[in-house]
């Protein structure tokens, strides 16, 4: 059972509406594009394992995304957490396209891509999701409750993802490293060698409620984090005709002089990107 569901990201809403405003000159634009992309293949990502975990059943299983709690050092976020009264489990959910090689040893994944065989590093997944499992840990000591199995996998939600794993890695992580079509076969056998049942149906109710509760989602500045001036935003109500920034309030309704549209609620959008882009306070400053 799904108890807190997946929502598009605030982070992508801040993207979308700073890509919108931002002037094509800007030096961070690359970095800004190539960040928002980033943001929905996670999210597709995460969205994508929905369908498989369906097949779980929803009496024993609470399956939580995005949760970004604080261990009393560090913020930390899981993908998707799965509560039984058995066990928990963390999902560290990538969704990376080519061949993927783990380097064990210097604790990096390798990708390989394309024709030209291009290989690009990435931070290792499991590592990452072992020191998730050591937080989620602590988080649950200092809130008191019981100190839980939690079992970490890394999924791979993309179908053209190819997983390189030596002999003797497919032996110590075949149940850590693993595709999303895995997880229904998975997750059953995993519950079965965990005895006996730590949590109470009381105590799921009251964790869920907890976990919710501290969730703290992510809510930076994106104009900080990209170094964007407030003279590198398009100031304005934009056209959705010809997407200039031109319309004019004119009685009751916005007229765009280039294309002459015209509309009625067209302030709305001007006004989540102020909010995306300048935080919650509202004045006049888009117009």
């Amino acid at each position: 059972m799904i108890v807190k569901p997946i929502e598009y990201p605030y982070g992508a809403l801040q993207l979308e509406a700073l890509l919108s405003r931002i002037k094509a000159n800007h030096p961070n634009i690359f970095l800004i594009n190539q960040d928002y992309q980033w943001k929905l293949a996670g999210y597709r990502g995460e969205k994508a394992v929905d369908f498989p975990l369906s097949f779980l059943p929803d009496e024993d299983y609470f399956i939580l995304h995005d949760i970004r709690l604080w261990d009393g050092k560090h913020f930390f976020q899981i993908d998707v957490l799965i509560l039984h009264a058995k066990f928990a489990l963390i999902l560290e959910v990538k969704n990376i396209v080519g061949e993927l090689y783990f380097d064990t040893d210097l604790h990096q994944m390798i990708r390989i891509k394309g024709e030209e065989k291009e290989k690009e590093a990435f931070p290792d997944p499991i590592l990452q999701v072992n020191r998730l499992t050591r937080q989620l840990k602590a988080w649950l000591v200092t809130n008191q409750f019981p100190d839980i199995p939690i079992h970490p996998l890394v999924v791979f939600s993309n179908t053209k993802s190819i997983l390189r794993l030596s002999p003797t890695q497919i032996q110590t992580f075949k149940n850590t490293v693993i595709h999303k079509e895995y997880l229904p076969e998975l997750i059953p056998k995993l519950t079965h060698t965990y005895q006996p049942f730590v949590l109470s149906g009381e105590t799921i109710k009251k964790l869920i409620k907890c976990l919710k509760r501290k969730h703290t989602p992510l809510n930076s500045s994106i104009l900080q984090k990209y170094q964007v001036n407030k003279s590198d935003i398009i100031l304005g109500v934009k056209c959705e005709y010809c997407n200039k920034f031109l319309m004019k309030k004119h009685m009751q309704h916005w007229y765009c002089p280039e294309c002459k549209h015209k509309e009625n609620q067209v302030m709305i959008e001007a006004l989540k990107d102020y909010y995306f882009l300048f935080g919650e306070e509202i004045t006049n400053s888009l117009t």
